[in-house]
């Protein structure tokens, strides 16, 4: 008699990994960057797959459809097809579909946009999930002639693929936030509502959080680099969980364009819009 124990694998989305600038790194898997832009005449984009891991890991990858929803607890909703009627999946192939790492190796995943002729104004996007294969265990129990199979309890995670049509035309503004504490650290949590305003596009940002201090000094204490909002919601409120504990002065709060680039000035970075706060 055979019992077999299966685990069905768990897709995050976006969620349990540690943003660093352009990157995101879980426990095992490295993926660069958090999202893919087809705008303008581009055609091609790439992601980069590595696994930070000490043993072999086989990654496979697959089409996922979302639904963004206007709850900061529950960002994405999932969907059996394209939230829009023109189904940006059908339109971009990758290769490879499967990959195999070696501890410490990465591997490229190419993208290619098969454009159309014509192409509705608007945001279209799809997300691109990495799923790790499981491991399969047997263990043989010659004494009670009983055999288990073990799949290990793997996670997947995506980023969006977003193709943009037309004459971009969005603006976004920020609302009142409000504050909170982290129950593990005890910092500070700001709830940043932020409202889209374009038709069909999304705005797709990098939400910094400053303090500035009663003598003028502004120090970065808090971002998300996906601070995106796509058409299909037009409120969204971001938690940004600060990473220091900041008294008096004020927060400033910035949402920057995707492209956001630290070593450029905000003169050089296009800003959707900015509020400061004072901390009373």
């Amino acid at each position: 008699m055979k019992k077999i124990l299966l685990y069905w694998l768990v897709i995050a989305i976006c969620g349990g990994g540690v943003m660093f600038g352009a990157h995101i790194v879980y426990a095992d898997i490295v993926i660069t960057p958090t999202r893919i832009v087809f705008e303008g005449r581009d055609r091609f984009a790439s992601v980069t797959l590595a696994n930070p891991g000490d043993k072999h890991a086989t990654y496979e990858m697959k089409w996922n459809f979302f639904k963004m929803q206007e709850d900061v607890n529950a960002t994405y909703k999932r969907v059996d097809r394209s939230v829009t009627d023109f189904d940006l999946s059908k339109y971009i192939i990758f290769s490879p579909k499967r990959v195999r790492l070696a501890p410490g190796a990465s591997q490229k995943i190419r993208l290619a946009l098969r454009r159309p002729a014509e192409i509705p104004d608007g945001d279209y996007h799809v997300h691109l999930g990495f799923a790790p294969i499981p491991d399969v265990v047997k263990d043989d129990l010659s004494k009670s002639s009983k055999s288990v199979v073990t799949v290990k309890i793997n996670v997947g995670y995506t980023i969006p693929v977003i193709l943009r049509s037309g004459e971009i035309d969005v603006k976004a503004s920020i609302g009142l936030i409000s504050l909170s504490r982290n129950n593990n650290n005890g910092l500070l949590k700001v709830a940043v509502p932020v409202k889209r305003e374009g038709g069909p596009y999304s705005v797709l940002g990098h939400l910094m959080v400053y303090h500035i201090d009663n003598n003028g000094k502004q120090e970065r204490v808090g971002e998300i680099s996906n601070a995106q909002i796509f058409p299909e919601v037009d409120v969204r409120p971001f938690d940004v969980h600060l990473i220091k504990n900041i008294t008096g002065g004020s927060l400033r709060i910035v949402m920057y364009r995707y492209d956001y680039d630290k070593n450029k000035s905000d003169v050089d970075n296009f800003i959707y819009t900015e509020r400061v706060f004072p901390l009373e």
